[in-house]
Parts: C-alpha cells; sequence; structure tokens
C-alpha cells in the first residue's frame, strides 16, 4: 500500500519527498540534538538528506516501511518525520520518529504516533509493535507509555552505518487490529 496522507486534530502526516530536503536538513537532520539518539547519523550536508529522501520515495509502495512527514496544520510547518517499519529481527513493526527542538513538549510526537499506530492496525492489520529508545533519552520512553506500551527488557541497538552502539529499553505495544 502507498503511504497514505493521515489528519489529526493538529497534524496531516504525507509521505516524504526530496523537494522538503532543506526544510529537513535545516529544521532537524543537522541538529546535533536530534540526531544524538537516533539509528541514523547527523546529515552533514543537504546531500545526505537528499540520499536520504530519494530512498524514501523509492519505498513509498513498499510493505515493510511507511514514513511520513509531520506538518503542523496551524502554520502548515513540516517539523518531523516518523514512521513504521517491519523489524525481521523482531518480526513485528517499529515505531519511530523524531522532531526539531522547537516542538518538543507540546504532545505533536504522541499524536502523530498515535495517527501511525491507527493506521497500522486498522488498515494494514497488525496488531504487534515494537518500541526502543536509549536510555538517555528517558523522553521517548514517556511517548511510548503514554502509547501504551509495556517496558520489556533492557536492550542494545547500532546506528545504520554501525559507528555507533545505544544502550536502550525495548517496549512492546500489543493492540487489537479491526482488519
Amino acid at each position: 500500500m502507498i503511504t497514505p496522507i493521515i489528519e489529526t486534530a493538529r497534524l496531516l502526516l504525507r509521505p516524504l519527498k526530496v523537494a522538503d530536503a532543506t526544510l529537513i536538513y535545516n529544521n532537524w537532520a543537522s541538529d546535533p540534538e536530534v540526531a544524538k539518539y537516533m539509528n541514523w547519523s547527523l546529515h552533514q550536508s543537504i546531500d545526505d538528506t537528499i540520499e536520504w529522501l530519494s530512498a524514501e520515495e523509492k519505498d513509498i509502495a513498499a510493505e515493510t516501511n511507511y514514513t511520513w512527514g509531520f506538518v503542523l496544520k496551524e502554520n502548515q510547518e513540516l517539523f518531523g518525520s516518523g514512521g513504521i517499519r517491519y523489524n525481521a529481527e523482531y518480526e513485528m513493526y517499529e515505531l519511530g520518529y523524531n522532531i526539531m527542538k522547537k516542538y518538543w513538549n507540546l504532545g505533536l510526537t504522541t499524536e502523530a504516533a498515535w495517527a501511525m499506530i491507527d493506521f497500522a492496525t486498522q488498515e494494514l492489520g497488525i496488531s504487534s509493535f515494537l518500541g526502543r529508545h536509549a536510555t538517555e533519552n528517558p523522553a521517548s520512553g514517556r511517548i511510548m507509555e503514554k502509547l501504551g506500551f509495556s517496558f520489556q527488557r533492557e536492550g542494545q541497538y547500532t546506528s545504520f552505518d554501525g559507528a555507533r552502539l545505544f544502550n536502550s529499553r525495548e517496549y512492546l505495544l500489543s493492540v487489537k487490529s479491526t482488519k
């Protein structure tokens, strides 16, 4: 299924495109504080962002990856991204998200995450989700707890390039699928 547009009370979640590169690079992908605990590396140039977005555009119909840009309806600002991606190691979809600092602690990430989970359960029939965060990033864990995720165990994850290893907390969410 092609990644759809999803609307919430305050947000529009939409597929990302290469045309978003400048906004994404300037708003969060080049911010060391935003990238600090992410499995992706800090974008060193706009070319890193373009490369990532090109891959996302190619994957828009992939059954194992759904990624959205988060747009605040009140001002149309693209302020973050997130999605669900199939994690073969855990044999379930994993939820992920990140937003620019300007919008931290406003409940927007939780709202976006609810929308992504609702889409996955209602449209894809997914009933189990994995969530992980770096131990040093408890704010992400609070979001998972608000969503109903249950702590399972301590773990570790590496960055996509293998250069960084993070101690983490792993959570699971089981929901009733209506599909």
